[in-house]
This record gives C-alpha cells, structure tokens and sequence, in this order.
C-alpha cells in the first residue's frame, strides 16, 4: 500500500478520522461475515445432500471446498496488491464483495459437489476480503492504535460468527441449506453499499510533485527483524481458528444423541465466537498496559491445553464448554500477532508490511482446511491434538525466535 508522500492515504483528516473509517469498516465486515455463516459452517452437510455419503469422503471434500477459494486468493495476492496500488484498498473490497454477491448466489444452484466446487474456484478471484479488511484497518490506524482497530474490525467478524451459524443453522434445519446461499449473496450487497457510502478513502494532494511510493517487495520485509516468525504466528493462529470451524460440524454429527446437527454445530460456533470476540476486545485493551508478546505467549500456551482437551470431548454439552474455553484464549490471538506485526515496521511501510502479511493469514486459511479435512478423514481427535500441538508451536516460535517482542510495546507516532 502506498504510504509514502504523493501515495494514497487511507483515512480521513482529523484525530478521530481513523475511528470513522475503521467503524465504517467493521460495520460492512459485520453484515458481510453474518451471510457468510450462513453457509459456510454446513458445507460438510452440503457435501452430503449433493450426493456424498462416506463419512471420510464427506471430509475431504469439505476441506477440498474451504481450501480451494483461500488458495487461488493466496496465489494472486501480489496481482491484488498491485491492483490496490494503483485504484486503491477501497475499489478492491468493492470488488471482492461484488463478486461474492453474483457467485455465492450461483452456489444454491448447484447440483454436484463438482459445481460447487467450480464456483468456489470462482469465487477465489474475488477472495482476499479478510486480509484486505484487516490490512485496511492497520494503516487506518496510528501505531499505538493498531491493536484497537484490527480488535475493532476482528471484532465485527467474531461477532457475526455468534449471530450468523445460530440463525443459519435454525434456516438450514427448517427451510434447507440452499436458501442460506441467497441470503448470503443478499448481505454482500448490503454490506458493499454500506462499503461504498461510509468508507472514505482519501487520496494524497494532486500537488504533490512526488511519485507515488511503490509497495515494498517481500524480500525487504523478509530481512525485517522477526517479521518471518510474526507471519508464522498469523499462519498458526488461522489454522487453528479454521480447522475448528470445519471439525465441529463434523463431529457433532457422527453423535447420535444429536437430532439437529445443523443447530447444535451453529450453537457451538456462535457460543464459540462470543468469547472470541470478548477476548479480541480484552486482548486490545491488556495490550495498552502489558506487552502484546507476553499476552500472546499466555494466550498460545493455555489455548493449546484446551484444543488438545477437545479430543477427550464425548458428548456436544462438553464440546461447547471446551470450545469457548478455546475462544476464551485464542480469540484474541490474530489481533495480538497483528499487534506485533505493528510494532517490527515504520509507520510509512506499515501498509505494504500489512499487505503481505494478510498472506499469511490466507496461508492459514487455504493450509488449514485442506490438511484438516484429511486427517478428519482418518481420526476426528486428531485434529484437535493436532491444533493444540500448533498453539504451543506457535507458543516456542515467540519465545525462541521473537523474545525481543516479549518486552516491546506500542509508542505513538508523530
């Protein structure tokens, strides 16, 4: 993102002109994320009315179909970096939700799992909302106060996870899975006319005889001090939270005392996403006091315990209990690895470090299903041995690669 003189600004003028952009920014993230639970935590029993009834089949393909959009979106990152160089952040999340709305609506048209999987390969050249939202927030933002503006537009998405899946799972239980495609599609575009009249995007001064600062290659950010071991912490906290969101609906309907899978896996995901969103929220506020680092480091440890505890989950009352206790440590995990993200670049390639770091998260969010669909597959406790293992993983990357950022906190910019 350019952010030097005579490059784009994001924001507006004024102390609290960031303040009005990244709400802008997490109201349209909110309605957007509402349609997207709407769907998306069922495409395994998607999968399963569109003809696939093998239990490990049903796996695979459910991870398959979450990974194949976040893959093709990972792989044109730079062509959409480029992109928002040159017409700006603004235009290309216009872009993407314009292309959810049209495509997401073809997805409840579809009458194999070989369709659907074409328009989620469809939908990945429009993808990269997510990262781009999160990156818009960070440059919107001074540097004390990153941690509170990505907590803010975070905030939005866990908070559409509570709503979204408990609605979309009573919708998908009593009207079909189909009909959530059309309300999806139908808050895209709400969302991307409230994207388009409330976010701001100002340019720099047509009199500025500079050029427009170029996006930093990824190579200068490579030799950054601890920016690899920050971006390994984002891929980590993504594949986590994604691996989650895939399991549960898995799980909960292999237990027989279940009579409405879809409900009950919205129940979890939603009960699961208030206390993530509580955690992202706190997480932003601690972070004011005590070093980002040492929360995170708190945050990984006790987070990796209750993933592994998971495993031990034989009935859905307890895997409630044991998923919020996993939001409760882990939901603030992005916000703070951001955080940190913050902390490691000046102010004036905080844009361009943001941009490629969102890789990472896209990294997760491709890696994460895939490879959790396929130990699914094989054993359903595995995965979640396998999540707690990556949290104290995650855990040993900050203290043996980044211990500097335990003791470093957020100073303000002139």
């Amino acid at each position: 993102m350019n952010m030097g003189n005579g490059g784009i600004v994001i924001g507006v003028t004024g102390p609290a002109g960031w303040q009005r952009n990244v709400w802008a920014l997490a109201l349209s993230v909110f309605i957007a994320f509402v349609g997207f639970q709407f769907f998306s935590p069922f495409l395994p029993l998607y999968v399963q009315e569109l003809g696939v009834t093998d239990p490990a089949a049903v796996a695979l393909w459910s991870g398959v179909l979450a990974a194949v959009t976040p893959a093709v979106s990972g792989l044109l990152s730079p062509v959409f970096g480029r992109l928002a160089d040159r017409f700006g952040r603004k235009m290309m999340l216009i872009r993407s939700l314009a292309g959810f709305t049209v495509i997401i609506a073809a997805m409840g048209l579809v009458t194999s799992v070989w369709q659907l999987l074409a328009a989620r390969l469809l939908q990945g050249l429009f993808a990269g909302f997510t990262p781009m939202a999160m990156a818009v927030a960070s440059v919107s933002a001074p540097r004390e106060k990153v941690a509170t503006a990505i907590a803010r537009v975070q905030g939005a998405q866990l908070l559409s996870v509570a709503v979204g899946p408990a609605i979309g799972g009573l919708a998908a239980t009593h009207l079909g899975i189909r009909p959530a495609f059309y309300v999806t599609a139908a808050l895209c575009a709400v969302s991307l006319v409230a994207l388009i009249f409330l976010f701001q995007e100002q340019r720099a001064a047509s009199g500025n005889s500079r050029p427009p600062a170029r996006s930093a290659p990824f190579r200068e950010f490579l030799r950054q001090p601890h920016f690899v071991p920050v971006m390994a912490l984002l891929v980590l906290a993504q594949f986590i939270d994604r691996g989650l969101a895939l399991v549960i609906p898995l799980q909960v309907a292999h237990m027989p005392e279940v009579a409405a899978p879809a409900a009950t896996s919205g129940l979890i995901i939603s009960a699961a996403a208030v206390g993530a969103t509580l955690s992202a929220s706190l997480a932003a506020r601690f972070s004011a006091a005590i070093p980002a680092g040492q929360l995170l480091l708190g945050q990984l440890v006790a987070g990796g315990a209750f993933c592994a505890a998971m495993a031990l989950a034989g009935g859905w009352v307890s895997l409630l209990v044991l998923r919020v206790l996993v939001a409760l440590c882990l939901g603030g995990a992005l916000t703070l690895a951001y955080a940190l993200g913050g902390l490691i670049v000046p102010a004036e390639a905080r844009g361009a470090a943001f941009g490629w770091l969102a890789l990472g998260v896209q990294i997760g969010t491709a890696a994460s299903p895939l490879l959790t669909g396929a130990l699914a597959a094989a054993s359903l406790p595995a995965t979640y041995l396998l999540d707690g293992g990556l949290a104290w993983l995650g855990a040993l990357v900050l203290t043996l690669f980044a211990r500097d950022l335990l003791r470093r906190r957020a100073r303000g910019e002139s």
